[in-house]
């Protein structure tokens, strides 16, 4: 995107750190800690071989990130949390737990550690390197999840919700309730966006950000929405209310300033990350739509990331209560 053109140096974002990322690594640190406990104990309860490949799996990628978590924890004197747990080699009656239970229970943990993540990147605005090492993460996650809802659906050991009940006759796919409105509420959402940002644009002063949100945003949106649009029209859902095609030009600009149209614009992006997220992790009849839902939440991310820059760049980002600084 063209905003992404603007900057190459991120070195001077990099040192500081906020009381936010600080409780990020020490809370990341602190869940992975019993997320481990856990992985040992149901990878000595299960029995299906393809379930203790993804609990080893998951295991041992959660293990190389605590380490780049510790390090980077250590880096800017954060005191971690206890990270002594009991390391269970054998299971007392490996019959008495189910491996259907076992792989419900990592779906639930899963979905919850791309949860955390994406907030954990949300809130890391002041350090780069820390919301590049949550950021990697996630990427990770986000695969493994997708990998695992196949799995769990190939085993028969997903929970089924209603099929969406209007789908013409003509279109071969199924998609369930959830996955019907998440489409819905995409393309909702966009419309809405396409039309603010016109008023954004109309209102912006600044160059750059004219820019950013004629080429960076209108045009991004649009092609979204042109994508939900053929999808809800092949599964007979009904499209929301488009938004005008033009915006009265405007006489006075000094009524809205550039870095609160910014902020009003990054929190948009902020809480779209979160809808696609939601929609990601709760697609689990369609893997096609799922596939939809995560390439567009993974373009949200970068948008996010390249927003935090610009806004950076121009010092429109408010700053965070600072915990520190790299020694």
């Amino acid at each position: 995107m063209i905003y992404s053109k603007i900057f190459d140096n991120r070195s001077k974002y990099k040192k500081l750190i906020s009381t936010a990322e600080a409780f990020s690594l020490w809370d990341m640190l602190s869940s992975k800690y019993s997320a481990l406990e856990r992985m040992q104990i149901w990878e000595n309860y299960a029995h299906d071989r393809d379930l203790k490949y993804f609990l080893t799996s998951i295991r041992k990628s959660m293990e190389k990130n605590v380490k780049i978590i510790e390090k980077k924890t250590q880096q800017f004197g954060i005191m971690g949390p206890d990270g002594r747990f009991s390391d269970i080699r054998a299971a007392v009656n490996s019959e008495i737990v189910r491996d259907e239970f076992i792989a419900r229970d990592l779906l639930e943990f899963v979905q919850e550690s791309v949860t955390m993540l994406i907030k954990a990147i949300r809130s890391s605005i002041t350090n780069d390197e820390i919301r590049e090492l949550w950021t990697n993460i996630f990427k990770e996650a986000v695969d493994a999840t997708n990998d695992y809802i196949k799995y769990l659906k190939l085993k028969g050991w997903l929970n089924i919700p209603p099929i969406y009940p209007h789908i013409p006759s003509g279109t071969t796919e199924k998609i369930d309730v959830g996955e019907a409105f998440s489409l819905w509420d995409h393309l909702a959402f966009r419309y809405d966006n396409i039309e603010l940002t016109q008023y954004f644009y109309a209102y912006a002063n600044d160059f750059d950000f004219k820019t950013l949100l004629k080429e960076g945003f209108q045009e991004i949106l649009k092609k979204q929405a042109k994508m939900l649009e053929k999808e809800l029209r092949q599964f007979g859902i009904p499209l929301p209310v488009k938004p005008p095609n033009v915006v009265p030009s405007v006489e006075n600009t000094n009524l809205m300033y550039d870095d609160n149209i910014f902020r009003q614009l990054f929190f948009g992006v902020q809480g779209a990350v979160i809808i696609h997220t939601h929609a990601f992790l709760k697609s689990t009849t369609n893997d096609r739509i799922r596939k939809i839902f995560k390439e567009l939440l993974m373009s949200e991310v970068s948008i996010q990331e390249n927003l935090i820059l610009f806004g950076k760049l121009k010092g429109w980002l408010n700053p965070a209560p600072e915990y520190g600084a790299k020694v």
